[in-house]
């Protein structure tokens, strides 16, 4: 193969290679190695290595964004863990919300923060922000916020907030388009709320324990709340549940599901969750409602958990990126200081906050429903699902770039040039025309041998 010889800088000589090189790959071939790279992180590196990859990732279909679990939520930091099906990655959050709690999220990556009285809707990955009425003292700021839920993203002006308040007896709604109304709170015969949710332009809200329906229709003035009424349901089949089983309400295909985690087999231990639907009962039944058991979300996908529950498309291919569809991932505490892994775990990770997580199968109960369990040790469930932004810019594919590896570069960054030297061409052309902060990350990122980069061959 013939070669020419180049200079590159800091005295390094580096072979040129004047042969098909691999910032010359095809846009399908290298759609067809992108679809099959698992990590979101990943696949942003593949769209930094050079400028003919950076274009090619513009041009293909974005890969899906899988949601990933957000650990210790309700801690300020600079960073977050965040676990995908099979790997788990560090997130730089934005500065604005470093001190704040984070309460609920939304799709391409919302999730609401609040400290004290002030409440901020913050992209994790693009730093833009939405700011939400005061939370007033004499209501909400009674007690913490467990969930805040949004009925669409918050950058449109119809997009409504819900929260659960004064020990989850209360629910309270506010419009974003219309700040100055301010907060709605309503309550309902002091039943004690579990789960809340928007569907089909209302709210509905979940009774702890006895699994009652309580359906608050939504102005369009103020107050926000205009009425609210106990569905008449007729009672679920299966066990009662007990102090340590879970309940969850979602919308899919404009309908509301429940979601229960409890013990449903007598003859064994393990707890899972089954999933209803509410429909309308037959003609001549004594209630209007009943929970029809549904084992068959479709092309969706469902994330359950105590601060976030969503139901997600699932493209054809999506199982490549660890992404599968009739399967449930929820996270779940343990109940146990125990913090022996159970030895089929996919993975397991221990976050900055102390935090333990492993991730595992759960076995086949017979309903043709998959199950992925993110296990915490002890009896807090203190964590929130975050739907990431799809890859669909290269704007976007900088920030997450930028935002997930910072701490990676700050903490190897007086080690940065010696290990450069030894990489030689191999580390340092793929870098050409890239911003210089992507530069660095990557730089710090790949400081160790030449063996360590993933685009090691190419000469861009």
């Amino acid at each position: 193969m013939a070669t020419t010889e180049m200079t590159v800088g800091y005295g390094i000589t580096a072979e040129s290679s004047v042969a098909a090189q691999w910032s010359d790959l095809p846009d399908d071939l290298l759609g067809l190695v992108r679809s099959m790279v698992p990590s979101l992180r990943d696949r942003v590196r593949i769209a930094a290595v050079c400028k003919p990859w950076r274009g090619a990732a513009s041009r293909l279909p974005a890969p899906p964004a899988v949601p990933l679990l957000l650990l210790a939520p309700r801690t300020d930091g600079k960073t977050k863990h965040l676990c995908g099906p099979d790997e788990s990655w560090v997130l730089r959050v934005p500065d604005n919300v470093v001190k704040m709690c984070f309460a609920g999220s939304h799709s391409d990556g919302w999730i609401a923060a609040f400290h004290n009285f002030r409440l901020l809707m913050v992209n994790l990955f693009s730093g833009s922000e939405v700011v939400a009425p005061t939370l007033r003292p004499n209501s909400l700021y009674q007690n913490p916020i467990t969930k805040i839920i949004f009925s669409r993203a918050p950058t449109s002006n119809k997009c409504m907030l819900a929260t659960m308040t004064n020990n989850h007896h209360d629910v309270a709604l506010c419009n974003l388009g219309r700040r100055s109304a301010g907060w709605t709170t309503q309550g309902w015969n002091k039943k004690i709320f579990t789960d809340i949710a928007f569907c089909g332009g209302d709210l509905y809200g979940l009774v702890h324990r006895t699994q009652e329906v309580i359906k608050f229709t939504i102005g369009v003035g103020a107050p926000v709340i205009t009425s609210a009424h106990l569905l008449p349901i007729q009672t679920r089949d299966g066990p009662a549940l007990s102090t340590y089983d879970s309940t969850f309400i979602l919308e899919l295909h404009g309908k509301l599901l429940m979601a229960v985690r409890t013990r449903w087999l007598p003859n064994r231990e393990e707890d899972f969750i089954k999933v209803f639907m509410l429909v309308d009962a037959d003609m001549g039944e004594p209630y209007k409602h009943r929970w029809e058991e549904v084992s068959d979300f479709g092309d969706y996908a469902l994330f359950l958990g105590p601060m976030s529950s969503m139901a997600v498309h699932v493209p054809a291919g999506a199982e490549r990126h660890g992404l599968e569809r009739n399967r449930i991932y929820y996270s779940n505490p343990t109940y146990s200081r125990e913090k022996k892994l159970p030895g089929d775990e996919v993975y397991s990770v221990t976050s900055d906050d102390g935090v333990h997580m492993y991730c595992r199968e759960e076995p086949d109960f017979g309903d043709g429903v998959k199950r992925t369990r993110y296990c915490i040790p002890g009896w807090d469930d203190f964590t929130m699902w975050v739907h990431p932004p799809e890859l669909s810019s290269p704007s976007i594919a900088r920030t997450i770039l930028q935002k997930a590896l910072e701490d990676v570069a700050t903490a190897r960054f007086r080690s940065f040039f010696p290990r450069l030297l030894a990489c030689s061409r191999a580390f340092f052309l793929p870098l050409f025309g890239l911003p210089t902060p992507i530069k660095g990350l990557l730089r710090s990122m790949y400081a160790t041998t030449a063996a360590d980069i993933p685009f090691s061959a190419a000469n861009t």
